[in-house]
């Protein structure tokens, strides 16, 4: 994946249809939104993407409301997690994807 600056894509849920996001990233920290402007994670205890809000910087499905309510009121568009969040999940992802030097070539044995 290349950086990603307000693309509409498609993505599928457990509970429920595919859901049009508009996406801004890349593979390592991404972030999305409704159509509308309302930042969203995707929920495992509900199987969708619900409203995401903000706990001490980072994104949580703390409304537990899904897509197909009305968001919270009051909710603010657009939101974002802090810079250091930002950095610490783009440093997870980025080492999750690089080779493990021992082995680089994972599911042979060598």
């Amino acid at each position: 994946m290349s950086v990603i600056f307000g693309e509409t894509r498609s993505f599928p849920q457990d509970n429920g249809p595919d859901v049009d996001l508009v996406v801004f990233g890349d593979e390592f920290y991404s972030r999305r939104e409704t159509i509308d402007g309302y930042t969203v994670v995707y929920d495992d205890n509900h199987g969708q993407y619900c409203y995401a809000t903000l706990q001490d910087g980072q994104f949580a499905s703390s409304s537990g409301i899904p897509l197909v309510e009305q968001p919270p009121l009051g909710l603010q568009l657009h939101l974002e997690e802090s810079e250091q969040i930002q950095r610490q999940k783009f440093a997870e992802r980025y080492a999750q994807l690089q080779p493990d030097e021992r082995n680089p070539f994972p599911g042979q044995n060598l």
